[in-house]
């Protein structure tokens, strides 16, 4: 198990990962110094080290995502990514640079550590001289993909996707080199500055022999991204698709990498022990030819929706009918009996278990064993809410609200045909659910009704601490209720993209709230105002839940699953703690 361990500071609640482990952020690049001195960097600030086995979390101090990294020695590393953010690492701390630019730096590699050149958007090449970073004339406009050379006055960078192209740089100036090349080229590497290999979109493999470059056929049309070696004749490409070739010198063959993720980066400790590195978090180890890989995960399907009775009974579904329970220490996939994909989840009580989805579908997972239950309806079911064992009560579809006994389910005179996308409650004749168009109702026990809400945005979810402190999020708002009597929401905060898809909101208390949108945003109320969370995610998340204020899950994209908790304390200066649950905290 490749867990690892990250302590922000005593008493401190963070986020970190439970799934994928050691974290599923996108993986962007990966260089080593040798076999036990590894390092890879990602979205989130996400920096990794590993020691040939484990990994562990990097503080970098940053939320930006790391798109390049390089270093000439193990304790001069230096690491690069957006708005002109770059790291420097001196064996012990990682630390921020002065770039001088605000664009995106993709690429990094130096002659020396006194000499290093980072490569980027719109044309940018920045050098480092061993005192500052400084900006050069590259004299193009489109991105800079890749940088490699031989060294201080013999460099080479490609990039550009409608017109690509290779740079040299010769000590005094950077100009062009016609690579005829019709597709976007993203990596270069070589062996010398007559044998140097680049590589891009469509099955793209250009080699230059010193003179000119000439088009190789790796037997694929896949886009690649990335290029090492250990000779010229040990070359691996990697690509979309989970793709890798191998060219011995004479022709290129496929590896079977035993993935279809996108594989951003490949790195060789030695030419018997390679890495590769991707989008979920993935970590594979090509050793002595035998694949190992080092990261791990109980699923990739999109989670959707969580739920739980206390901290050590928590449940979460998603596409394809994942079902998957803690018990406080670990994770384990339940079969419900349906790939049908699960949308909503809630429990009437601990072993009482309700989860709804597409197709109607309604499985009930009652004291450890499944019943599939009738619906009576075809209607896509996005969420379920409960008062108890024999009042439960469901949402979907062309305004469909379905009402349950905990055998059988009959449908509710609804008010609206537009869709219902969540539903909460605080007893059975005070019962909240938000859909389509900025749609609320309310049930008083009687009639489903529709309240003012004040908006036509998406209603994602509902939640509250009583009838009077109700909370809804809706594209980029979050909406209170505050038991008016006239059924009045207002505008309590909006963010200020409006492509910030808030997708649900849970608290403990009215000054305890959370919502979790897109690319891992996380939201927190105070009771006087809401403010951003330094999330360990850049996935989406699609559902949160909390058992206490320092006991939070939220779930969403490729299997994320993240807890906030109070972080276990070690030993040097600190508590020892139980580090059950704990991976990769926040940078």
């Amino acid at each position: 198990m490749f867990l690892s361990f990250l302590v922000a500071s005593p008493g401190s609640a963070q986020w970190a990962w439970q799934n994928p482990l050691p974290q599923g952020n996108t993986l962007n690049d990966l260089w080593s110094s040798s076999s036990n001195d590894v390092f890879a960097v990602g979205d989130v600030g996400t920096i990794l080290h590993g020691d040939g086995w484990n990994w562990t979390g990097m503080r970098s101090s940053t939320q930006k995502a790391l798109i390049g990294i390089w270093g000439s020695s193990g304790n001069d590393v230096f690491a690069v990514g957006s708005s002109g953010t770059i790291l420097h690492y001196d064996g012990t701390t990682w630390s921020a640079m002065t770039s001088g630019v605000t664009k995106d730096i993709y690429d990094v590699w130096g002659s020396q550590g006194s000499d290093v050149f980072g490569v980027g958007e719109d044309g940018t090449i920045v050098h480092y001289d061993g005192t500052t970073w400084s900006e050069m004339t590259s004299g193009v406009t489109e991105f800079i993909s890749g940088v490699w050379g031989t060294a201080s006055d013999d460099v080479f960078a490609v990039g550009g996707y409608w017109n690509p192209f290779v740079l040299h740089y010769d000590g005094t100036t950077w100009s062009e080199i016609d690579s005829d090349s019709s597709e976007g080229l993203k990596g270069i590497w070589g062996t010398a500055s007559n044998d140097i290999f680049a590589v891009g979109d469509s099955g793209t493999i250009r080699h230059f022999n010193g003179t000119t470059w000439s088009e190789m056929d790796p037997g694929s049309t896949t886009n690649f991204s990335e290029v090492w070696g250990s000779g010229s004749d040990d070359v691996f490409v990697v690509g979309e698709s989970g793709t890798i070739v191998h060219f011995n010198g004479t022709a290129w063959s496929a590896l079977d990498s035993g993935t279809t993720v996108y594989l951003n980066g490949v790195w060789g400790a030695a030419s018997n022990d390679l890495y590769f590195i991707g989008t979920t978090g993935l970590i594979l180890n090509y050793f002595n030819e035998v694949w190992y890989v080092h990261s791990d995960q109980i699923t990739d399907e999109f989670l959707w929706d969580v739920w739980g009775s206390g901290s050590d009974n928590v449940f979460v579904v998603g596409t394809s009918g994942t079902f998957l329970r803690f018990d406080g220490m670990t994770w384990s996939a339940l079969d419900p009996g349906t790939t049908d994909d699960l949308i909503g989840v809630w429990g009437a009580s601990s072993n009482d278990i309700y989860a709804v989805g597409e197709h109607g579908t309604i499985v009930n997972y009652w004291q450890g064993s499944w019943y599939p239950m009738t619906s009576g309806t075809t209607a896509f079911l996005f969420g379920v809410w409960a008062a108890d064992g024999g009042n439960i009560f469901a949402v979907g579809s062309s305004g469909t609200i379905l009402r349950g006994n905990g055998m059988t389910w009959s449908p509710m005179t609804s008010p609206t045909g537009a869709t219902i996308r969540s539903i909460w409650g605080t007893t059975v004749d005070d019962i909240f659910a938000g859909g389509d168009n900025g749609l609320i109702l309310h049930y008083d026990g009687a009639t489903w009704s529709a309240m003012t809400s004040g908006t036509g945005a998406y209603i994602a979810a509902i939640w509250g601490t009583s009838s009077n402190d109700v909370f809804a999020v809706g594209d980029n708002k979050i909406f209170h209720y505050d038991g008016n009597s006239s059924h009045q929401w207002s505008l309590m905060f909006a963010t200020s993209d409006d492509f910030d898809y808030l997708k649900s909101v849970w608290g403990n208390a009215g000054d305890d709230v959370f919502v979790v949108g897109v690319s891992g945003m996380i939201l927190h109320y105070d009771g006087i105002g809401w403010s951003a969370m330094s999330s360990c995610a850049a996935n989406q998340l699609q559902g949160v839940w909390a058992s206490t204020k320092d006991d939070v899950f939220a779930v969403g994209g490729r299997g994320t699953i993240i807890h906030y908790s109070q972080p276990p304390l070690f030993s040097d200066g600190f508590e020892s703690g139980d580090l059950s649950g704990w991976s990769v905290a926040i940078p």
